[in-house]
C-alpha cells in the first residue's frame, strides 16, 4: 500500500513536492512548541516519509518509468 503516489500528475511541479514536505514539518514545530511531543513526532514522521518519497526517490522513479522496457524495444524492431 502506498500513501503518497509520486507518479501522480499533482506532484510533477517541484514546489508542490516541497510544500507537501514542509507543511507537516512546520506543523510539527508548532506541536513541539506547545509541548505536544506525540503529535510533533507524528508530523515529523509524515514529513520524513514525504521527503523520502517525493524528494529523494522521485527523480529515480520518474527516470525508471521513462525508460522503455525490453518488450517495447523488441516490438519496435
Amino acid at each position: 500500500m502506498q500513501i503518497l503516489d509520486p507518479k501522480h500528475p499533482f506532484f510533477k511541479p517541484a514546489w508542490r513536492r516541497w510544500l507537501t514536505v514542509l507543511l507537516p514539518a512546520a506543523w510539527g514545530l508548532v506541536e513541539l512548541s506547545n509541548n505536544a511531543v506525540g503529535w510533533a513526532i507524528a508530523f515529523f514522521a509524515a514529513a520524513g516519509y514525504a521527503a523520502y518519497e517525493l524528494l529523494i526517490m522521485y527523480d529515480r522513479r520518474i527516470a525508471e518509468n521513462s525508460l522503455p522496457s525490453e518488450a517495447e524495444e523488441r516490438d519496435q524492431d
